[in-house]
């Protein structure tokens, strides 16, 4: 006799990858296991492809619903909601398609999926209050090489050989203009974070953006600074610091022994 593990595998298995397996162990009062278990199915491929659908709209007005839908299909398949909450659900689509063979011929549709889904991400973060000065003040300044910054939990940075800003707008409900968007004007280096209750998107210089990368990676404020100098011997720091600090950007810092 299979354990309620196994029969929850084989009925997981059959919803998603389109079987009947676990119709032997279903009991049902009305129509057959198999019927009430394609119900079961729809249902559930509906929800989830419906979701993919709210959080990557852009990607569908590239591709059209019926490729959508065969997208969406194949990376459900794959890829199983392992979350109660469909607001996580959807993350990695940006290399599903990467890989998907049939939208090779839109080679910047996962960097578009890449901007989706870190806006998604924006919205859906937890929120952090402001950096706490006084407790940096604290921090000697032989020490500030040695500083962690960490970045609110909305921010995400995202960066294309492809005009991803302008993809956007011209998908956005309405927009007016001809539509065209040159991809030949890329190389994009977007700051994706949510500020109170907006979500945004701006775009930074390559200094910068290197700068917060890594950052983001963990990297002492140091290496970061070293590698935006040498990106731009005329960075900014305190200007780019200060706004990121009173924007909430950047909401902490680790140091070892502090």
């Amino acid at each position: 006799m299979p354990t309620l593990r196994d029969l929850q595998l084989v009925f997981a298995d059959s919803v998603l990858a389109g079987h009947d397996r676990a119709a032997e162990w279903l009991r049902v009062r009305n129509g057959t296991p198999a019927a009430r278990l394609a119900i079961y199915r729809n249902n559930t491929l509906s929800n989830l492809r419906s979701t993919l659908r709210e959080v990557y709209p852009i990607i569908d007005q590239l591709v059209g619903a019926a490729f959508f839908d065969q997208m969406a299909a194949e990376f459900i398949a794959a890829h199983p909601s392992q979350s109660g909450d469909l607001n996580d659900y959807g993350g990695g689509f940006e290399e599903f398609i990467a890989g998907f063979a049939a939208a090779a011929a839109l080679p910047y549709l996962p960097d578009v999926a890449r901007l989706e889904w870190a806006l998604e991400k924006a919205y859906y973060a937890a929120d952090r209050g402001s950096m706490q000065l006084a407790r940096l003040a604290e921090v000697p300044p032989e020490r500030y090489a040695d500083l962690r910054l960490v970045l609110h939990p909305a921010a995400t940075l995202v960066r294309s050989r492809y005009p991803l800003q302008t993809i956007w707008e011209v998908h956005q409900p309405g927009y007016v203009g001809d539509g065209h968007v040159d991809l030949g004007v890329g190389d994009t280096a977007l700051l994706v974070t949510r500020r109170g209750l907006d979500v945004i998107m701006e775009p930074l210089d390559q200094a910068e953006f290197l700068f917060l990368a890594l950052l983001v990676e963990g990297q002492p404020f140091a290496i970061a600074l070293t590698a935006a100098l040498e990106r731009d011997e005329a960075f900014p720091l305190q200007a780019r610091l200060a706004r990121r600090v009173l924007l909430g950007d950047v909401v902490d810092f680790a140091l070892d022994g502090v």
